[in-house]
């Protein structure tokens, strides 16, 4: 299992690489914070609810994709004609991390989505570290908010200090 040194932010390297990350795994925990924050039962949901709740879901993958996304860290899977316009999108703030997630990557973050070049930071980083950070900077609302661009704002130090000093341990 991977560790974060909290002195120096370093991130060991994990046993297992990553695979991929899918927001139907928190689909039913999403739902449960949906329906308690909404006084809502899960049968009473309805489009409008359900697209709320997936991206409760996903929102640490969005995070994680919109961070991909502005340092240009994206898979060749992505760099076509088609979502160039999104992706541009992205980096000028038009379009959420979300709705990028939602409609190029199937509410799925996977090893393709993602250059070649950052796998080793992601492999070391993301499973263990990278939840943990992103659970300790939300704390409740963890499954029970949307992407927002603030928070968003907030947390991308914390993947620039943590990306920093992987780079620094492992050049």
């Amino acid at each position: 299992m991977k560790t974060t040194d909290e002195s120096t932010n370093a991130v060991e390297t994990p046993a297992e690489p990553f695979r991929a990350d899918k927001a139907k795994w928190q689909w039913h925990s999403a739902v449960e914070c949906y329906c308690e924050q909404f006084h809502k039962e899960p049968d009473q949901l309805t489009d409008e609810d359900e697209i709320i709740v997936w991206e409760f879901a996903g929102n640490h993958m969005a995070f994680f994709l919109t961070w991909l996304i502005r340092h240009d860290f994206l898979g060749e899977i992505h760099l076509n004609a088609d979502e160039s316009p999104a992706i541009e999108a992205v980096k000028q703030k038009t379009m959420t991390g979300a709705a990028f997630f939602s409609q190029y990557c199937d509410m799925v973050l996977c090893r393709e989505d993602m250059a070649e070049c950052i796998l080793p930071f992601v492999d070391a980083y993301y499973e263990t570290n990278y939840l943990k950070d992103y659970g300790d900077y939300m704390q409740e609302k963890t499954l029970s908010v949307a992407f927002s661009w603030e928070d968003y704002a907030a947390f991308e130090p914390i993947l620039e200090e943590r990306y920093a000093a992987y780079c620094q341990e492992h050049n």
